[in-house]
């Protein structure tokens, strides 16, 4: 088997918010055909492109997001492009569309009218506010969404690092992942539902309440408390302040340390570890025996201590050294790495994680890419073609569904 959805029909109709669901539903095994206008898909447009020359078979973005899928290109401007996407979405057991609410139902091409006599049909439509309310005509782009749906405020600098700083955003499409990955969930519900029941349904997936849904601990501080969490300094945002956990290094590097000595067990080795080189003499004092006292957050004047100790410790050490020498204590601590650093990280070589795309201008030079997140033992991930050149299977999409080439 090629994936544990192998045989799976899936017609998507997507450009930049839908189209990682279709890779999802592609990378696990299911024939993905991405309906295309005769210019291409709009994702076709996001770089970086392949020798910064663009191009609709050249950008690098759409190289990964449109893994194991295969190209049909049609006009839906004219009868014979609109009955191409009616025959594949009858094709199809699943649909994934980004086309607006009610934009493909004007049309005569949307769920209410292509499900007539296909009770098994699942479609999914993911759009920025979803189908209905007062926002659902109003546009949105990530980083609008990781504006409007609260994930933004959470994230930058502390008002104390940095009196006056904005909110940041995250970057790597994080909106459009999460839309993708709800999207995608409500999908695999809805096959169990099917395979149970027969019946498919429709899906109305909002990137807006993906994004809402995912803000930590700020929802139930809110709907608890009435309170308003603070974003920190490369951390979690709480509703009151809690110690650093980003320490310089002695070479320079920045370290984070997310919790130290939660149990006693790790904290005894972690203490025994610093005051082999000089440090938190201290720490042997019964005060420090309390878990809760060393908490960070709790306000103790025993993590506080334990805080400023840390970072002395850490700032007469390389960067390596901590992370390598915590991860031996069984501690939570980490380089903070460029992003180019884990391409060459040996864990993923062992793991294999990264696989070798081809295409316009890498016919001989295949591009390093990410593969797939998880590992079946039964049904192997397998990266079976690249991404779609624009049009690509035209006549082999056309032929199975019964359609001349235009």
């Amino acid at each position: 088997m090629s994936g544990p959805l192998e045989g799976l029909r899936v017609a998507e109709w997507c450009g930049v918010l839908g189209q990682y669901a279709g890779k999802l539903l592609a990378d696990m095994g299911a024939d993905v055909v991405k309906f295309e206008p005769p210019g291409g898909s709009e994702a076709r447009q996001v770089g970086p492109f392949v020798d910064d020359v663009p191009g609709p078979d050249r950008s690098l973005n759409f190289w990964y997001y449109n893994t194991n899928k295969r190209s049909v290109v049609a006009d839906p401007s004219t009868e014979a492009g609109r009955e191409v996407w009616r025959r594949l979405a009858g094709w199809a057991e699943v649909v994934i569309e980004d086309r607006g609410p009610g934009v493909l139902d004007g049309e005569g091409l949307g769920y209410r009218a292509l499900d007539e006599g296909r009770r098994e049909l699942i479609w999914c439509a993911l759009t920025p506010f979803g189908q209905d309310g007062p926002w659902a005509g109003w546009q949105a782009t990530d980083l609008v969404a990781l504006a409007l749906g609260g994930a933004m405020m959470m994230n930058g600098y502390d008002e104390d690092d940095a009196p006056g700083a904005p909110p940041v955003r995250g970057h790597g499409d994080q909106a459009y992942h999460m839309a993708g990955h709800y999207a995608v969930q409500g999908i695999l519900a809805a096959l169990l539902w099917r395979d149970r029941s027969g019946e498919g349904q429709f899906i109305d997936a909002a990137m807006h309440e993906a994004v809402s849904s995912t803000t930590e601990v700020a929802l139930p501080y809110w709907f608890t408390k009435r309170v308003d969490v603070r974003r920190q300094t490369g951390r979690h945002a709480a509703a009151s302040r809690t110690e650093p956990w980003l320490h310089r290094a002695a070479d320079g590097r920045w370290v984070l340390v997310f919790g130290i000595g939660r149990d006693n067990a790790s904290w005894r080795k972690v203490k025994a570890w610093f005051q082999a080189a000089g440090f938190g003499a201290q720490f042997d004092e019964p005060r420090f025996d309390d878990p809760l006292n060393r908490q960070v957050g709790r306000g103790s004047p025993e993590a506080a201590e334990i805080s400023a100790e840390l970072a002395r410790f850490i700032a007469a050490h390389p960067a390596e050294e901590i992370y390598r020498g915590g991860q031996e204590r069984r501690q939570a601590w980490g380089v903070v790495r460029g992003p180019e650093e884990p391409l060459f990280d040996p864990h993923w070589d062992d793991r294999g994680f990264w696989v070798e795309a081809t295409g316009e201008g890498r016919e001989k030079q295949p591009v390093k890419m990410p593969g797939a997140p998880y590992v079946f033992s039964a049904t192997p991930w397998a990266l079976r073609r690249p991404a779609p050149r624009l049009g690509e299977h035209t006549a082999e999409v056309l032929a199975e569904l019964g359609l001349a080439e235009t």
